[in-house]
């Protein structure tokens, strides 16, 4: 059996890609190295481990968040430093912050140490004992329960921003996934030694230690189908079979590959998505100027 990559770009990595310039090397797409366990646990599938491929290092501060030319905060890799900022823009917040970082890391261990490694197929599979006695988390948005204890509209960004990496708006976001903020601010920020396309080159070694083979400059233009079976693609205007299709590129454009009425949604719903994300970027440039 033969196990092909296809990249429509002619490297590897898609947004994670590299540009090269004048002796100089910009990593083009993810600049935080977030929830260092995960990978670990990935390596550890193909009995490795990160440092086998690169070296991290942990970012002291991991990030500034500018509010302003001058003003901004920090996330600082000490706890205590950042319950002292939380306490000098608004008197008390450090202590609903202790409390929310509490409850962040035992969602933390819920979801991510256990829910996220379960296969999708079904709502059923994030109803267990341990989600059912937090059921209230799942029913009122992350940014709810933010706003509601802290008044600081800079403090209420700064809790609201890991979030966004969910692909929402933290108000359509629920409180269960405030596991985002124990990542960002107790297992802190981190960068591998050399640029994101380490983790990237990383895969690459994994990939081709199992004789994948990996076709740049390769665009596919269709998953054909044939009584709701795959059948193969359509690459640069050729037709591969194959038995198993696995599509890594955005939701809307694996669905584009495939005939309408295999789709799960249809163009409405993603003009509709699309309409509010646009209206979500407009507000943050709004707020910022």
């Amino acid at each position: 059996m033969m196990l092909r990559y296809l990249k429509k770009n002619e490297s590897i990595g898609g947004r994670a890609r590299q540009l090269k310039k004048q002796g100089f090397i910009f990593d083009m797409g993810p600049t935080f190295y977030w929830m260092p366990d995960v990978f670990e646990k990935f390596f550890a599938d193909f009995n490795k481990k990160s440092s086998d491929f690169y070296d991290l290092v942990q970012l002291n501060p991991g990030y500034r968040i500018y509010f302003s030319e001058n003003n901004y905060v920090e996330t600082s890799t000490d706890l205590t430093a950042i319950y002292d900022t939380f306490e000098k823009l608004e008197t008390g917040s450090s202590k609903f912050l202790k409390k929310f970082i509490s409850d962040a890391e035992k969602n933390y261990q819920i979801g991510v140490k256990k829910i996220v490694y379960r296969p999708g197929l079904s709502p059923f599979e994030l109803i267990t004992s341990e989600t059912t006695v937090r059921v209230n988390k799942f029913f009122k948005s992350i940014s709810s329960e933010i706003r509601r204890n802290i008044k600081n509209e800079y403090l209420r960004q700064w809790l609201e921003f890991p979030v966004i990496f969910l692909g929402a708006k933290p108000s359509d976001i629920p409180a269960f996934y405030n596991f985002m903020n124990y990542a960002d601010i107790k297992l802190g920020t981190w960068h591998p030694v050399g640029g994101m396309y380490k983790v990237i080159e990383a895969l690459e070694k994994i990939a081709k230690s199992f004789n994948v083979k990996i076709n740049t400059n390769s665009t596919v233009t269709e998953i054909l189908t044939e009584n709701k079976k795959v059948k193969g693609i359509v690459v640069n205007n050729q037709k591969i079979d194959a038995d198993i299709v696995v599509c890594g590129a955005d939701y809307h454009h694996c669905e584009l590959l495939l005939d309408k009425q295999l789709r799960s949604y249809s163009e409405k719903y993603w003009q509709k998505k699309f309409l509010h994300l646009r209206l979500f970027f407009f507000t943050l440039v709004l707020i910022k100027n």
